[in-house]
């Protein structure tokens, strides 16, 4: 019989299995919740974002980084988890469980990525017509040969007479030329212009003129205009048009 010390309270002793992979696993879980939180957070933020149609680039930048930091977070947990899957320490029963919570993240991730792309459709559809839009192209013949009047004209759809529009356009003319395919911006055909980015700020609209000078044996078959507005809403156009000449 042991011997026990009268008036001395005992303790019951527990015996409980040894599982060091559990504390690993257990802060796995709470680093998925924490990126569970952190998707639902940025969704409804980058929803409400939409809706209200602020057009602030810092915020959607912030918001786009939330979304990579997201994705970082769920491929490092996943190399955590085949880390681990080698592991003896943890039991399959909690392996089981861990790979059943990364499958859900993974569902959220995707789901969250359907959503932003479709707020972002819905966007492009309702500033497709708002904002810089092409007015105008046309393209003069003159008396000299190979010699052309140009006219560009770029207007602010929905203008309210106070507020300007600023971004740039690109005018370049694409054809074959000695046996090639070659693009030719018109900085180099026109004494009009002398840079590739051609600046645009104007409250209703801005002409684009001059004459241009096409090269010897130079055959143009399209014009590109590619124009980017920064304020006051953020768009892009990339259009062609075909080299149709208006004689005079």
């Amino acid at each position: 019989m042991p011997n026990v010390v009268k008036g001395s309270k005992q303790q019951k002793m527990v015996v409980v299995p040894h599982r060091p992979g559990q504390r690993v696993v257990f802060t796995l879980l709470v680093l998925i919740g924490v990126a569970v939180s952190a998707a639902g957070g940025w969704g409804y933020a980058y929803y409400t974002t939409v809706l209200s149609q602020e057009g602030d680039q810092a915020e959607k930048s912030e918001l786009l980084a939330q979304l990579f930091d997201l994705r970082v977070q769920n491929d490092n947990l996943e190399r955590q988890v085949a880390i681990l899957g080698r592991s003896s320490a943890v039991d399959k029963q909690t392996g089981v469980e861990l790979q059943e919570t990364l499958t859900s993240l993974r569902q959220r991730v995707a789901q969250l990525e359907e959503d932003v792309l479709f707020y972002r459709q819905v966007v492009e559809e309702e500033t497709k017509e708002t904002g810089l839009v092409i007015e105008e192209l046309d393209i003069d013949a003159t008396r000299s040969p190979d010699r052309y009047r140009y006219k560009l004209v770029m207007r602010q759809e929905d203008a309210d007479g106070d507020t300007y529009l600023a971004g740039h356009v690109n005018f370049n003319l694409a054809g074959q030329w000695k046996d090639q395919q070659v693009i030719l911006p018109l900085r180099d055909l026109s004494e009009a212009e002398d840079e590739l980015d051609i600046r645009l700020r104007f409250k209703y609209f801005q002409n684009i003129e001059g004459e241009l000078v096409l090269p010897e044996g130079f055959q143009p078959d399209r014009i590109q205009i590619a124009a980017v507005a920064t304020e006051p809403v953020s768009k892009r156009i990339n259009e062609d048009f075909g080299w149709v000449v208006a004689l005079e």
